[in-house]
This record gives C-alpha cells, structure tokens and sequence, in this order.
C-alpha cells in the first residue's frame, strides 16, 4: 500500500482463460468475458449507488449503449 493509505487498482487482459481482470493491491478480485461486461457492471454500481451526481448519471446515460445498440 501506498504511504497515504491510498490503494492500487488495475484492469488487464489474461489469454488463458479470455478475460478482463480487476486486480487491486497485487490481487486479482475480479474477472469478466468482455470489456463491454465490465463497464456494464461498473456503470450500474454507479446507478445503484446513493451517493449518485444526477449530472454524471445523465451524461453515462447518453454516452453508454450497450453492444447490442451500436446500429442506432
């Protein structure tokens, strides 16, 4: 850990088996098949969150679409 307190976060890509890794203080906490999995869950945390800023909610919901979306 950082002098602070502060902790470290990373997101990186394993080959074997395919997925999106979040890896915080050197440890792997979660995995994802998809990018597009993890910003969905990440963006929904943040919906779900009561400490929401409703400008910020606004704008992630002008800006993210879902894969299946992309056509509009």
């Amino acid at each position: 850990m950082e002098s602070g307190g502060s902790l470290k976060a990373r997101v990186y890509y394993r080959t074997n088996p395919p997925e999106v890794v979040l890896q915080k203080d050197g440890k792997d906490v979660l995995s994802y098949k998809t990018v597009e999995e993890l910003v969905e869950t990440h963006i929904k945390g943040l919906l779900a969150s009561p400490e929401q800023d409703s400008r910020i909610i606004l704008d992630i919901r002008k800006k993210y679409r879902p894969s299946s979306d992309h056509s509009k």
